[in-house]
This record gives C-alpha cells, sequence and structure tokens, in this order.
C-alpha cells in the first residue's frame, strides 16, 4: 500500500478514469449556491482544523467529523468497494462503512494536516446537469505554487453532500477503488479482514 505520498499523487487515477457508472444521478434539485455554500463551509473548517495548532490525533477526529458531515460516506465507500459492496450483507456493509470512514479521513487529513497556513478559497462552480455540480477552489500554501482542488457535490436525501474530490485532475473515487481493491485482495476477498486493515491504517 503506499505511504508518504505528495499532494499530486495524493488521490491518484485521473477524473476520466472515474467514468459514468461512478456517477451517482441526482436525487433532488441541487443549485451552484447551494453546492458553493456547502464547500464554504468544509473548506472553512479544514483552514480552522489545519491552522489551529492542535495535536494530530485531535485534528484527525476533527478531520473524520468533517468527512462523516459533510461527504456522503456510504456511497463513496461503496463505490470504492465496487462488485464486492453488492454481494456482502447488510452487516458488513454497515461495519465496512464505519471502517473506511475512519481510514478515508485519517488517511487524507494527514496529509491535508501538512498544508498548515493554506489559505482555501472557492473560485467557480459549473452545474454538471443530473451529475451534480463541481466546485472549484484554490488552495494557496505557504511552501509551494497554489493548485486546484474540486469538489464534486451532489444532493442527497441529507441535503447536498459532496461525492468525490478531484486535485489538478486526479481523483478521490478512482485512487481509493485501486487501493480499495488492493486491500481486499489481500485479504483473500474477506470484508471483514479488509475492515481491520482498514482501521488500522
Amino acid at each position: 500500500m503506499r505511504s508518504n505520498i505528495n499532494r499530486r499523487t495524493l488521490l491518484g487515477g485521473t477524473i476520466a478514469a472515474i467514468g459514468m457508472t461512478l456517477v451517482p444521478a441526482r436525487l433532488l434539485a441541487l443549485t451552484e449556491s447551494q453546492s458553493v455554500s456547502l464547500i464554504q463551509r468544509v473548506t472553512s473548517d479544514i483552514q480552522g482544523i489545519i491552522n489551529s495548532g492542535q495535536s494530530e490525533s485531535a485534528m484527525l477526529t476533527q478531520f473524520e467529523g468533517i468527512f462523516r458531515n459533510y461527504a456522503d460516506v456510504p456511497r463513496i465507500a461503496g463505490t470504492c468497494l465496487g462488485a464486492a459492496w453488492r454481494s456482502a450483507s447488510n452487516a458488513q456493509k454497515s461495519s465496512y462503512v464505519a471502517a473506511f470512514q475512519h481510514y478515508i479521513s485519517y488517511k487524507y487529513g494527514r496529509q491535508f494536516r501538512s498544508f498548515a497556513g493554506a489559505k482555501i478559497d472557492v473560485v467557480r462552480s459549473r452545474d454538471s446537469g443530473d451529475r451534480g455540480v463541481l466546485v472549484e477552489t484554490m488552495v494557496d500554501t505557504r511552501n509551494s505554487a497554489p493548485f486546484v482542488v474540486e469538489w464534486h457535490v451532489i444532493d442527497t436525501n441529507a441535503g447536498p453532500k459532496f461525492f468525490n474530490l478531484i486535485i489538478e485532475g486526479i481523483s478521490l473515487i478512482a485512487s481509493e477503488r485501486e487501493e480499495i481493491g488492493a486491500m481486499l485482495a489481500a485479504s483473500r476477498g474477506d470484508i471483514n479482514q479488509l475492515n481491520a486493515r482498514l482501521l488500522a491504517t
């Protein structure tokens, strides 16, 4: 499993690799204004955490809260698991979603933590119809050139949530589908073993 990845390889796999099959249909009427408002709240919370000076453990706990509150965790987790999601029992799905939430928030929380002092601004949005809304942000760090992060926002029964992150054309969904697939293979297809691996990350 990869470690010590930098921001350009943080998410792995191009957005083109996601494909239409991984993009959920819009469930309700979603506006650009709602999507921008969501991402402004997300980025404000992220900036607050990375600039707080707290311990790593405290920051990572808060990052998990951001992921739980603002992301469509079950949909992301199921998409990353792929075909194995469809054959899993309800109990396995529930345990896997919880383990995935821990894994993803701690993994990317550690990377975001390295951007202490960063400023994140929403610069534009575009409506993609049934695919949702893409909100583009610019991340300006103290130690490197600014870079673009796009947030794929969809509507759910719980309101707008983000479904994917795309950093300079590199997609979280595509990367993590590959990562989870490799871990599942190493676990010989056993979801319970996969969950243990995710929780140990």
